[in-house]
């Protein structure tokens, strides 16, 4: 037997080597999801090439570390050979390995057949490639042992690759670790196979071929070359994506800022700017002594042109009233809108005389005909009207005021304006009656969940549903969560009914499992129910009930509970996160929203509120803002639901911009559970219709004639 050395320096480079080219592979593997097709395509042949690269650079630095008493040469053809091998294993590999969506047991083992084989081979050809007048003899037990140590490590390096795909919090000190522990797999399949080469003592080099030396020189200058090339293009590439999220970021900081004070459809200012504006505008008139003047606005029979006409209508007849009540204002006076078909004045330094003067003028004016989309539309005008000193000294007395004369006009029959005065009488938001009728709901079983369900755009296929709480009262009816929701907080009986639901949704989805449909289940948690100190064990005390598996689950948290108490609910929806539930912020854009800080929770998929979807057909600032949500929330591996949507016009621009998963009217109102086959059986019926090869484009659209 010839005796053999081993340099321990260039060993520890062989796992250099093989550290990096697994590190630049993984993280070519994670740009796949956040680059487009032809970049994705880039990046899957990167990670291959640079993989195979490095795993035959590590190969013939390890047999460089091999030490023998005679200087030893390299067959060029060979050496190209096995080069060429483990290119061509590698990229198919990988290619195979994180193209899809997700990865089957079946493209999981043809991967690593293919890269085993490579691996193997290129090895196997590489050791081959030593020009001497003597054969390598092969130990059997240690070949199979090497072909072991492939196999394995093949099929955990291509199981990272796809696993660690996704650039969460961590990503890096991950593939850092796995890029570790694949370096030192394929350097054991390498030294593992090394060891089985028995090399006598009389064999001796044969002339010609390629030295040691030049291949030392060789194998490091491609190495450093295309390891480098990678590092460098990975590092610009990640600079250039973090500049362009930040800068997506700003912007859409500014347009959500915009959105939070400004109104979509007529860029009046909203509730909250209205109010931030009559603060200011209150100070100044106390400061100066002076009178200021609110004034509230309600159209009359607004809402039966919305339903004889339409939305779109609607929204047109909105923005034509607006015009007309701009026209009478000076330029001191805000006209802000509050919501639906309500509007607010603000008149600082208005006299009672000047006020008299507008309302007429906007009666009158408002009561003449629109004449919009082919229609002549016919309403009116009742508005209220309170002065600061006389009527209140805060905004809060002077909203009050203004209101209760409002609707007192309403009541007195409608088209008029009025001034308050205390002989006004007031309307109560909820009577006691009903109060003790939602106090009873639960025990008497009149609460019910009903679903809407949630479809895939790419697949045009329901994927899950979004529970919902209904209450069939006994003499009103199907009532919504807007007509007792707010109640049920302010009494606190929010806490049960949640508990409740959320237990009644998993029930429901255990009775879908038993039926073969893996849909998932969204359910909401109300402000009041997230800050309940035992909502996590509640929810997972419900899956461990009804035997569920936690991804199959879905909870939803408003944006603005999210951020109340950042601290808490890091540590809350990190809970959740970690036992397979998915975390979806709900009414994303509707609040202080900041894109920055929703980073730092553990949050899978972003509910885009239905404000941006409705007017984002005519409202180009809506349409931009949900553009650059999608762009962000995919730049963070985030899935998208748009909810809301009412128009193909909505549906078409949301496909258009990438949205995942797509709700609303359009497709389905909130059906009871036993009303849900109406939907499968339209989907089976349909699919039925459709030719072999071709894919439905045709959303189902069921009505529903209760309130939704």
């Amino acid at each position: 037997m010839m005796y053999i050395s081993w340099d321990p320096v260039l060993i520890g480079i062989s796992y250099l080597v093989a550290f990096i080219a697994s590190f630049v592979a993984l993280d070519s593997a994670g740009k796949v999801l956040l680059a487009g097709k032809n970049t994705s395509l880039f990046w899957r042949f990167a990670g291959g090439i640079t993989l195979g690269v490095g795993i035959w650079s590590m190969h013939f630095i390890g047999m460089l570390a091999m030490r023998m008493p005679v200087m030893m040469s390299y067959d060029l053809g060979l050496t190209l050979f096995s080069f060429a091998i483990s290119l061509a294993a590698t990229t198919l590999a990988i290619n195979i390995a994180v193209s899809g969506s997700s990865l089957s047991v079946a493209r999981l083992l043809l991967a690593t057949a293919i890269l085993s084989t490579g691996v193997v081979s290129m090895h196997y050809v590489g050791m081959s490639a030593l020009m001497s007048h003597s054969d390598i003899h092969w130990n059997p037990a240690i070949v199979l042992l090497s072909v072991f140590i492939s196999i394995v490590a093949s099929g955990v390096g291509l199981w990272l690759a796809f696993h660690l795909r996704q650039n969460h919090k961590g990503a890096v000190m991950n593939r850092i670790v796995a890029a570790l522990v694949m370096g030192a797999a394929v350097c054991a399949m390498h030294y593992t196979g090394m060891a089985a080469a028995n090399f006598h003592s009389g064999q001796h080099a044969m002339a010609g071929g390629v030295s040691e030396a030049g291949l030392s020189i060789w194998v490091s200058a491609t190495t450093l070359v295309l390891l480098g090339i990678m590092l460098v293009i990975s590092l610009v590439d990640s600079h250039t994506r973090t500049h362009r999220l930040t800068e997506n970021l700003r912007q859409l900081n500014n347009q959500l800022e915009i959105q939070a004070r400004y109104d979509a459809l007529t860029g009046l200012a909203n509730r909250h700017q209205m109010d931030s504006l009559l603060q200011d505008g209150l100070r100044q008139a106390r400061d100066a002594g002076s009178m200021y003047a609110l004034i509230f606005l309600d159209l009359d029979r607004f809402k039966a042109v919305n339903d004889t006409w339409g939305h779109f209508v609607g929204d047109e007849l909105l923005i034509n009233v607006v015009q007309r009540i701009n026209a009478h204002l000076t330029p001191e006076m805000t006209l802000a809108r509050m919501g639906g078909d309500e509007f607010v004045v603000l008149g600082p330094n208005s006299s009672t005389a000047q006020v008299t003067e507008l309302c007429t003028a906007l009666v009158s004016d408002i009561e003449q005909p629109f004449y919009l989309c082919g229609h002549t539309l016919n309403i009116s005008l009742s508005a209220g009207v309170s002065f600061y000193p006389d009527h209140g000294q805060t905004l809060h007395e002077l909203k009050l005021k203004a209101d209760t004369a409002m609707y007192n006009v309403k009541n007195d029959g409608r088209n008029g304006w009025a001034i308050y005065h205390v002989g006004m009488s007031q309307a109560l938001s909820a009577t006691p009656g009903l109060l003790q009728d939602l106090s009873l709901a639960l025990a008497r079983s009149q609460f019910e969940v009903w679903y809407q369900p949630k479809y895939c755009a790419q697949r045009n296929d329901i994927i899950g549903f979004e529970a919902l709480l209904r209450w069939r009262h006994p003499e009103q009816g199907i009532l919504p969560p807007a007509a007792f929701l707010p109640a049920l907080e302010k009494t606190g009986l929010i806490m049960p009914v949640g508990n409740w639901v959320i237990n009644e949704a998993c029930r429901q989805l255990q009775i879908w499992d038993q039926a073969g449909h893996s849909w998932t289940l969204a359910i909401n948690l109300s402000p009041i129910q997230f800050e309940q100190p035992d909502i996590f064990f509640v929810v997972t005390e419900a899956l461990r009930k009804y035997s569920l598996s936690p991804t199959r689950l879905i909870v939803e948290v408003t944006e603005s509970s999210a951020l109340k108490n950042l601290d808490r609910s890091v540590q809350l929806l990190d809970e959740f996160s970690k036992v397979g539930i998915t975390v979806s912020i709900d009414d994303f854009g509707t609040g202080y929203s900041n894109m920055l800080m929703l980073n730092t929770l553990p949050a899978k998929e972003l509910k885009i509120d239905k404000s941006f979807i409705k007017n984002m057909s005519h409202s180009e600032t809506s349409a931009k803002v949900v553009a650059t949500i999608i762009n962000v929330a995919r730049s963070m591996n985030m899935n998208v639901v748009a909810e809301g949507i009412e128009t193909q016009e909505q549906l078409a621009l949301l496909t258009t911009l990438g949205c995942s998963y797509l709700q609303g009217f359009l497709f389905s109102h909130p059906l009871p559970a036993d009303r849900i086959h109406v939907l499968t059986d339209q989907k089976t019926a349909e699919n039925k219709t459709i030719p072999a090869g071709k894919i439905n484009t045709n959303f189902p659209a069921i009505s529903q004639k209760n309130p939704a």
